[in-house]
């Protein structure tokens, strides 16, 4: 697979306008949507509850598992994103509506971008993510090109958010961060989901330094993604 997975990452260039590319369609005729965009380095059993939350909350009938080529805050380290391609991929098939895609860029206004003019007219387009991923979103140290409520009100008019509150950033943590009134506006169209607490604290790091310290991840990681795991070692 791996051949295959460099292919899908040829000609996406991070320096052209919004763009996403289907590698796995699950349900073209969606009209509930959910995208779970992630480094996925690796991916965890957590990301896969957040999307189980998400469908039963919201009623998605897909749910998109989202590489992008860069990530605002994360640096390409540990596996590299051909290897997460494919990791996405043996997830997605084998779980019914579970869609994989591709993006060129790494904002969350232009991930909406790309989303909605691949999608054409859908009923509702969720992007699901963590508190501190919710709190990345309002910095504006990730918008030093255009002014961060240009950025929130173009994401938030094309699509919304559903968060999962995971620590530090519990749900009281996080409503009062709504609070600002530069927040607080786009507050409706921001949606909460409840992990299991057992999930809630597992990340990719920690799946790493689990690994590179000899420990067993397979209360962490989805059982299709174990033979990728050597790699981390």
């Amino acid at each position: 697979m791996g051949a295959d997975a460099a292919r899908w990452l040829e000609g996406l260039d991070p320096r052209d306008p919004p763009r996403l590319r289907w590698v796995l369609r699950a349900h073209p005729g969606a009209r509930r949507i959910g995208v779970l965009s992630a480094a996925f380095n690796p991916p965890t059993r957590a990301h896969l509850a957040l999307a189980e939350a998400a469908r039963a909350a919201l009623e998605l009938e897909e749910v998109v598992l989202l590489l992008a080529l860069t990530h605002v805050e994360k640096p390409l380290i540990g596996f590299g994103l051909s290897e997460r391609l494919e990791m996405l991929q043996a997830i997605a098939c084998g779980r019914a509506g579970y869609s994989v895609a591709l993006c060129n860029r790494p904002r969350f206004f232009e991930k909406a971008i790309a989303f909605r003019e691949a999608l054409g007219e859908v009923d509702a387009l969720f992007f699901l993510m963590g508190g501190d991923t919710l709190v990345r979103l309002f910095d504006p140290r990730y918008y030093p090109d255009l002014p961060l409520e240009a950025a929130l009100e173009c994401f938030f008019t094309l699509a919304e958010a559903a968060v999962a509150p995971r620590p530090p950033w519990d749900r009281q943590a996080m409503e009062a961060f709504l609070e600002d009134p530069a927040r607080a506006r786009y507050r409706p169209r921001i949606h909460w989901l409840a992990l299991p607490e057992a999930l809630a604290g597992i990340s990719s790091s920690e799946v790493r330094a689990r690994r590179q310290r000899g420990e067993p991840v397979d209360d962490a990681v989805p059982p299709e993604i174990r033979p990728w795991l050597g790699g981390l070692l």
